[in-house]
C-alpha cells in the first residue's frame, strides 16, 4: 500500500501497478521531499515525472504545493493506474503514454506547460548511467527543463557513482539501502 506522506492529500492511499514497476519506498520519498522542501523546490512549480510508475513522486509533489505535473510512462497498465490516481484525487496533471526518450527527443507542446522546474527521473534499475545521461541531455537540449531546474535521479547502489553531464551541478547525493538518490541543478545560463 502506498500513501501520500504530506500536504493536501496526506494519508490518502494511491494505487500501484501490479507488475512492471518499482515504486519508490516511503522512507525514500519522505527523505527526497525533506531535501526538496529545504531547497524550496516544490511549491507553485511544474513537475516532470519520468518513468512515473504509479506516479507517487509527482502526486506527492502536487500534494505538497506543486502547481501541476506531467507523468511520462510507457507501461500501459501503469498509465491506467496513474490516470486513476489523478482522477480519484482530482489533480491538475497530465499523463503521456510514451517512451521517455521518444517524448524528450521532441520539443514540448505548448499545452504541456513546460519547461519543468522539478524533474523526477526514476528509471528501471537496469538502465545504465550512460543511458540516464542521454535522457538528461535530451531534456535539457529540447527545453523540457527550466534554466534552474532541479533533477532528482534514483538509481541502484550497484550502478556506481553518477556523474552529472555538462550543464548541471551536483547538489547532493544520499544512499538508502540499495537505492541512491542524486540531486542536481541546471547551471544558470
Amino acid at each position: 500500500m502506498t500513501r501520500i506522506i504530506a500536504g493536501e492529500h496526506r494519508g490518502r492511499v494511491i494505487k500501484v501497478p501490479d507488475a512492471g514497476t518499482r515504486p519508490t519506498a516511503q522512507r525514500v520519498r519522505e527523505a527526497v521531499f525533506s531535501t526538496l522542501i529545504s531547497l524550496d523546490a516544490v511549491a507553485e512549480i511544474t513537475v516532470l515525472d519520468l518513468y512515473a510508475g504509479s506516479g507517487a513522486l509527482g502526486i506527492e509533489a502536487i500534494s505538497r504545493g506543486a502547481e501541476q505535473c506531467l507523468f511520462v510512462e510507457n507501461n500501459h497498465d501503469a498509465v491506467l493506474v496513474i490516470n486513476k490516481n489523478i482522477e480519484d484525487l482530482k489533480l491538475k496533471a497530465h499523463v503521456v503514454d510514451a517512451k521517455v526518450e521518444t517524448l524528450l527527443a521532441a520539443k514540448p507542446a505548448e499545452k504541456l506547460n513546460m519547461p519543468a522546474q522539478l524533474i523526477f527521473l526514476d528509471p528501471p534499475y537496469e538502465m545504465s548511467l550512460a543511458e540516464i545521461v542521454k535522457v538528461i541531455n535530451l531534456g535539457l537540449s529540447n527545453s523540457w527543463f527550466s534554466d534552474d531546474a532541479i533533477l532528482v535521479i534514483e538509481t541502484a547502489k550497484r550502478s556506481g557513482d553518477f556523474v552529472w553531464p555538462a550543464g548541471f551541478e551536483s547538489i547532493r547525493e544520499k544512499n538508502y539501502g540499495d537505492t541512491c538518490v542524486w540531486y542536481g541543478q541546471v547551471c544558470k545560463k
